[in-house]
């Protein structure tokens, strides 16, 4: 019994610690917003259902759940936004590399393929709204 509960505990804690990574992300530009809450919605479930219910249900964070929950199609736009800014955050953490002498070339070729499959992920990503199907037959 106190295993689960202490397992609850932690699941709560990163969901939260996910959540502040996300709301950074919401103001900064260049720092990912989606992929945490994604991740926070996961922990909170798994910790409490009321918490992961109240982010989803959160208006701070209403314009980029809409893309999660699987209805919302990605315009144009925010695609070519998404994918500016992917690439602006990898090319400043190769340049801060090469400025710090500390650059390892495994790591930018790392960051250049994460890059790569994320640009085409992103392009290709829900382009139309799904199809609603009924139960009509």
């Amino acid at each position: 019994m106190a295993n689960s509960k202490l397992k609850r505990y932690i699941h709560a804690t990163i969901g939260l610690l996910f959540v502040i990574v996300a709301a950074v992300g919401a103001v900064l530009p260049g720092i990912p917003t989606v992929g945490p809450l994604m991740l926070a919605s996961f922990f909170l479930l798994k910790s409490s259902p009321a918490l992961e219910k109240r982010l989803v249900r959160n208006r701070f964070f209403a314009k980029y759940l809409a893309y999660i929950d699987g209805t919302t199609p990605m315009t144009n736009r925010m695609r070519i936004s998404s994918i500016l800014m992917m690439w602006l955050s990898i090319s400043i953490s190769a340049v801060v590399s090469m400025a710090t002498g500390n650059i390892k070339y495994w790591l930018i070729g790392i960051l250049v393929t994460a890059g790569l499959i994320g640009t085409v992920f992103i392009w290709r990503y829900r382009r139309k709204a799904p199809e609603i199907q009924s139960n009509s037959d």
